[in-house]
């Protein structure tokens, strides 16, 4: 604000007058002259007595009172703004411009995280501006406790907020917590900032609500740790808050995209609701005898813009009776399966479709009966895509019933041990091939491969049947192992995935 705007607007009232005004310098502080400054900051408007001025030297902006108020100040010199007020009157000009000055540097703090979000068209700038002007962590949550966005300059080491942060999402036992928090529950409807303690978390928080067209859409909290709560804070939070509604709606409404009664289910079963929050909840939802769950993650960077609007969106076209929600930055999906066991061939042809088209890789769980075990299954779908990436990572849409296997070899803790359930005749083999320039081992895996059968296996070899004959003698002859056996079957498959599993075959 220029001198000439702060004046008018403090001096109804009062005597105050302007003697001299250049509106050379924008005001965006107050200070009161103790006699000892001998320098001046050209930005401050200066309040003081005449007679503390100990020489022909003005501040750059200044009211002044007192005996020599009453001259003509011949002193002044241009460049100077100079307005001048009863001795009695002085120090209620100061706390008026005082309360001026800070409301118009937090409207200018609005309008600086605005200009920043219409640069970037996305939140997490104006979270790490308004991060940096309180000197403390900022965490911008949906009103489920979904991690939207966390700032960055400072380091968030808080084991509880450190983990929320990573997962992109609170535990419902931590969200229940926190509801049941007096100062949250009882909280007023407005962004007003609540100080708030958790026993999980060593630092204290200072939260305020968003509100986007009157309505809750989430809360801006911060973490008490480089910088002490003060009354700063608590001026500014509800700033923040409003700058980052207006942020997500003008330039990033995906982040709230949403929140139909399944959608909620769905999410709630995801964090860990207990039976008796996940029971009203049914009530009136219907769904298909036969269920499988996806898990759906960006192979591609694009932003949970593109993850929001437009794999979703293709998701609902491709598998219209699919219910989804948005979960450690994918999507987690319940799909209805009819009385069918498995995915259709067509809907799987049409996930890598998808996938193709958005860059995404997809995970299927296993067939389920009832909604209530999506959680489970959603950690099979993603188990799926993590398996996948591992041994087949050109693949785009992975079952998990490809990858069971692999998934119980995964959770031996000592890398070694599978190797000793592997049955002794794929040792031999190798040890035989790597001495004498034979491929019996992968012979004996291509005859396993297609079903024991010699004219199979022959064409996917590109050798004749006899030379196939003669090398499922030598192989039987040099391993002992009863080829007409199911059970030696079972173990000999079960021993060539070992080896490619744990990579003994390369």
């Amino acid at each position: 604000m220029l001198f000439t705007p702060l004046i008018n607007e403090i001096c109804p009232g009062t005597s105050l007058r302007i003697l001299h005004s250049d509106d050379l310098f924008n005001i965006s502080n107050v200070a009161l002259i103790d006699g000892t400054q001998t320098e001046y900051d050209k930005e401050t408007l200066y309040f003081g007595f005449a007679s503390q001025i100990k020489s022909c030297s003005l501040p750059p902006q200044c009211v002044l009172a007192g005996d020599r108020a009453g001259a003509d100040f011949s002193f002044a010199a241009t460049g100077t703004s100079l307005a001048l007020s009863d001795p009695g009157e002085l120090f209620r000009l100061f706390n008026r411009a005082k309360a001026v000055t800070d409301a118009s540097r937090d409207q200018g703090f609005f309008g600086e995280m605005m200009d920043c979000a219409a640069r970037s068209r996305s939140i997490e700038p104006i979270i790490n501006l308004a991060a940096a002007r309180l000197g403390n962590s900022l965490v911008l949550l949906d009103p489920s406790f979904k991690i939207l966005a966390a700032s960055t300059i400072f380091p968030i080491d808080d084991p509880l907020w450190a983990e929320n942060i990573r997962l992109g999402y609170c535990t419902y036992e931590f969200v229940s917590a926190v509801q049941n928090i007096d100062a949250v529950k009882n909280a007023a409807r407005n962004s007003d900032p609540v100080v708030v303690t958790c026993w999980a978390s060593p630092l204290r928080k200072l939260s305020s609500k968003i509100y986007i067209r009157g309505n809750y859409a989430g809360i801006v909290l911060m973490l008490e740790k480089e910088t002490p709560i003060s009354p700063l804070h608590l001026k500014l939070l509800p700033i923040i808050s409003a700058a980052a509604g207006e942020a997500i709606s003008r330039y990033a409404p995906f982040l709230l995209s949403g929140n139909s009664v399944y959608q909620k289910l769905l999410y709630d079963l995801l964090i860990g609701a207990p039976p008796e929050e996940i029971s009203p909840q049914l009530a009136g939802l219907s769904f298909s005898p036969h269920l499988c769950t996806l898990c759906i993650r960006q192979r591609r960077y694009l932003g949970q813009k593109h993850l929001k609007e437009e794999v979703a969106s293709h998701l609902v076209k491709s598998l219209p009776d699919t219910r989804f929600t948005f979960h450690e930055n994918g999507i987690a999906a319940l799909v209805s399966l009819g009385d069918a066991p498995r995915l259709s061939q067509e809907m799987v042809e049409k996930l890598e479709k998808l996938a193709a088209k958005e860059y995404v890789r997809i995970g299927v769980s296993n067939l389920f009966f009832q909604v209530e075990n999506f959680s489970k299954r959603y950690l099979q779908a993603c188990r799926a895509l993590e398996l996948s990436f591992r041994l087949r990572p050109e693949e785009t849409v992975s079952q998990y019933v490809d990858y069971a296997f692999f998934d119980l070899l995964d959770a031996v803790k000592d890398p070694e041990q599978p190797g000793l359930y592997c049955h002794p005749a794929l040792a031999l083999l190798s040890r035989y091939d790597h001495a004498n320039g034979t491929d019996f081992y992968h012979t004996l895996e291509a005859y396993l491969d297609c079903g024991c059968s010699v004219k199979d296996t022959a064409q996917k070899l590109y050798i004749h049947r006899n030379s196939l004959n003669y090398r499922l003698e030598r192989i039987q002859e040099l391993t002992q192992a009863a080829l007409n056996d199911s059970r030696t079957r079972f173990l000999l498959e079960m021993s060539y995935r070992i080896d490619h599993f744990t990579g003994r075959d390369a």
